[in-house]
């Protein structure tokens, strides 16, 4: 999928280490073009646009969200789209639809 990066969460750096994750990925959009350069929303973070889990749960349902790139960085693993399938087939669902 282009103009896309696929990160999978985990609960804590510590689960992030384990290799235990929350069974949820964030989808990042280069919106922009510009190479995934966050954006500052103003209020002390840099952001990615994407979609997210609305949950806590595994295969949670995704909404329209940003994530700081402090959580990306501390609580989450760039991964693979086809990992990302495999672990969030819900967010696949919503991308899917969106791109066809």
């Amino acid at each position: 999928m282009k103009y896309v990066r696929f990160y999978l969460e985990h609960k804590s750096p510590k689960d992030k280490r384990k290799g235990s994750h929350c069974g949820t990925v964030f989808a990042a959009f280069d919106t922009m073009g510009d190479d995934f350069k966050p954006r500052f929303d103003g209020e002390g973070y840099y952001v990615l646009d994407g979609l997210g889990a609305v949950f806590a749960e595994p295969n949670s349902p995704v909404a329209s969200t940003a994530a700081s790139t402090d959580y990306l960085h501390q609580k989450c693993k760039r991964i693979s789209e086809a990992e990302a399938r495999e672990i969030h087939p819900a967010l696949f669902e919503r991308l899917d639809a969106e791109e066809s």
